[in-house]
């Protein structure tokens, strides 16, 4: 994988790394402000092993993506998915499993978890991580076989874990490398190996979780229990007599829907209708029109960026973090402006995506009053602060 030159074997954010008698460089300067990737040009991989060594500085805090998807449209080169982490200062850390934008960590260093089907995670059995020293080479090395994911270092096991979450498991994706927010530092690798293995098809999904396991306290708490980020990629959908309609996974966003939409929409798993309209703006029972179509009806009223609050922001945001595959939501106002606005606050809270990415969406989605833009900016701003 490291033969001939640099973007001979990768592709993305070059200029982080460097390529030379074998060894695959990578360097900040500490001012990083987002995770930056190179992918692999090897094909797509489902089952595989793959071995690499890694030397990483003192406190560098690198990673190993696999089965993932690039996402431009999260950020430049963004890598989305199952990855091993490289974090020598931090044991716990070194070698586990994390999904990058996604789940986030499912099984720290010297555990056995199973994922279970609803996403909660159980540690089924746990020792004390092992320790391995910074600024020396150490071979890494990823199994995936199904849903069963291995990890070693230097031969040591440092993380297994069943994934039977069918909505958050990927069974296939890209390989690539990371240099991570944080100091300056250094990450190297080299004498990269991939072996493609059998598929395993279906995954087993009969992976018992012992009565005694423990049950994993989510990052952010249990309101996260089965949570990734919202991130689903935006794209452009079609409601019968609708303007502006998008969808990001089960979440749609549009202008105002006919009833011929509603029902379609119904009929595509949404189960909830969030209306930003104002009453005054109304000449007929929007509320009717959604109950006669057999969804739950919510409004978050406001007309002008006067009337959109911090508090209005929030519960739309929060109507919008129940949806799920089963649940899906519709979230409308007239030609999509406001929803556009209530767009870019969403996807940064809860999609961590970047201020600019966001914004750009929601232009996209329909926004097009500036005042309302300036609005959702700054009540991200308070968010993040």
């Amino acid at each position: 994988m490291l033969e001939g030159s640099l973007a001979d074997s990768w592709e993305g954010g070059l200029d982080d790394w460097t390529l030379k008698d074998g060894v695959l460089t990578g360097t900040t300067d500490g001012s990083v402000k987002v995770n930056r990737f190179i992918t692999s040009k090897v094909a797509p991989v489902e089952d595989f092993e793959l071995e690499v060594d890694v030397w990483v500085s003192a406190r560098g805090n690198s990673g190993i993506q696999y089965r993932s998807e690039v996402r431009e449209d999260l950020g430049p080169n963004v890598m989305v998915g199952y990855q091993c982490d490289v974090v020598a200062a931090t044991p716990k850390y070194n070698g586990m499993l994390y999904e990058e934008r996604g789940r986030r960590i499912l099984c720290h260093s010297a555990e056995k978890v199973v994922t279970d089907a609803d996403g909660q995670g159980w540690v089924v059995e746990s020792t004390e991580p092992p320790k391995f020293a910074p600024e020396t080479w150490h071979r890494y090395k990823v199994r995936v076989v199904g849903n069963h994911h291995q990890h070693w270092i230097d031969g040591q096991k440092t993380a297994e874990h069943f994934d039977l979450d069918p909505n958050g498991r990927s069974l296939s994706g890209h390989i690539g490398v990371q240099v991570h927010v944080g100091p300056p530092m250094e990450i190297r690798y080299r004498n990269f190996f991939v072996k493609r293995l059998t598929p395993t098809t279906p995954p087993n999904d009969s992976v018992e979780i012992p009565d005694d396991a423990k049950k994993i306290v989510p990052q952010g708490g249990w309101k996260n229990a089965g949570k990734r980020d919202a991130n689903h990629k935006l794209e452009k959908a079609e409601l019968p007599g609708t303007r502006n309609v998008h969808r990001a996974g089960p979440i749609w966003l549009a202008g105002q829907p006919t009833a011929e939409a509603l029902a379609a929409a119904k009929k595509a798993g949404v189960k909830r209708v969030i209306t930003l309209r104002s009453e005054r703006e109304l000449d007929f029972d929007d509320e009717a029109l959604v109950k006669n179509a057999g969804l739950e009806f919510h409004a978050v009223r406001f007309g002008g960026h006067q009337q959109l609050t911090d508090e209005k922001i929030h519960a739309v945001c929060q109507l919008l973090q129940a949806a799920d595959p089963d649940n899906q939501a519709l979230l409308h106002c007239a030609s999509a402006n406001r929803v556009g606005a209530i767009w870019i606050a969403y996807r940064v809270l809860n999609g961590r995506q970047t201020l600019e990415n966001a914004i750009q969406e929601g232009k996209q989605v329909g926004l097009l009053d500036p005042d309302l833009e300036k609005a959702a900016v700054e009540y991200v701003k308070q968010r993040k602060r």
